[in-house]
């Protein structure tokens, strides 16, 4: 992330954070654990990157969400959002990496 866009006083400044927050406390709310989203409107709006490829955001209940990127372009993910690597995960389509399963085992 840009440093401007990091400055809560620039106008272009979008509190990513705290929108998973917002999304957290409404999960409270609902008793919900875990968020998965998959529409490409809803990974722009959490993470502030495109993914063109099928991708999901994991939002737990508390902390980071993360990220799951075709493995082709999850560096660019990683590097276009505000998360770090560590929340940002490519997956292949491949035993053992299969999209769904790596979002199920990051949630257990």
């Amino acid at each position: 992330m840009s440093q401007a866009a990091a400055n809560p006083n620039d106008p272009y400044f979008i509190d990513f954070p705290g929108r998973i927050r917002s999304i957290q406390e409404e999960m409270a709310n609902r008793g919900i654990d875990v968020y998965l989203g998959s529409r490409l409107r809803t990974l722009s709006w959490t993470l502030d990157a495109f993914c063109p490829w099928r991708s999901f955001v994991v939002i737990p209940a508390h902390g980071l969400p993360t990220a799951f990127t075709f493995v082709i372009d999850a560096s660019r993910v990683g590097d276009d959002s505000w998360l770090d690597a560590e929340h940002v995960l490519g997956y292949a389509p491949m035993g053992g990496q299969l999209l769904v399963l790596s979002a199920v085992y990051r949630c257990a």
